[in-house]
């Protein structure tokens, strides 16, 4: 029988090498294993049983090497000549009108933190007649986007970060920018333990 788990943190390191054949998929999961997974983002929301809470899941993309993505709103992937399969993520619960838990790709060269259209209609955003929509530049072109307050709680620790909310269907990047973020916590990584250590600067 699975073991039950703490944590679907600790679920989702614990099976993080059986996750491979969900490569460019969206993913569902708790600290019992994933509920539903989906490339398209809305069919694997739509697809997560009625009868489980909201926040007892964590929402995550599993990238993969060979996907390429039509936009980046971070520098550069390569692929290295020893692959390590682990990238820096990290749970969050996001907060607007609206509440989720989401895995975010820790990005140092994100100036801001992106989340996806749906993503961002999920937690009620919307967007105005009237609004002007913003352009960011990456390496693979650009993306059009929505800046948004986001309340953010990571660790325990609650703020709220200004969010790019993506306003074109194609771009899948869910990252956890250096604006507010950087400011607020010095982040260790180790990649040899596949670790992210997130410690709050004094006030």
């Amino acid at each position: 029988m699975e073991p039950e788990y703490p944590t679907a943190n600790d679920w989702y390191k614990a099976h993080r090498s059986e996750l491979k054949k969900y490569r460019g998929e969206w993913i569902a999961y708790t600290n019992k294993g994933v509920i539903s997974h989906d490339r398209d983002y809305r069919k694997m929301k739509d697809a997560i049983p009625t009868d489980v809470p909201n926040l007892s899941y964590v929402i995550g993309r599993i990238y993969e090497s060979e996907f390429v993505e039509p936009v980046r709103f971070y520098p550069v992937r390569m692929r290295a000549l020893k692959a390590h399969d682990w990238q820096p993520r990290y749970e969050l619960h996001l907060k607007a009108q609206n509440s989720a838990r989401v895995e975010m790709l820790v990005d140092s060269g994100a100036e801001l933190s992106l989340i996806t259209k749906q993503l961002g209609e999920d937690l009620g955003l919307s967007r105005t007649a009237r609004e002007i929509i913003s352009k960011a530049e990456g390496v693979g072109g650009s993306i059009e986007y929505l800046l948004r307050d986001i309340e953010m709680e990571l660790d325990g620790h609650i703020f709220t970060s200004p969010v790019a909310w993506a306003q074109t269907d194609f771009c899948q990047e869910v990252l956890l920018g250096r604006e507010v973020v950087f400011d607020l916590f010095d982040i260790e990584f180790k990649q040899a333990e596949e670790t992210i250590i997130f410690k709050r600067r004094s006030q």
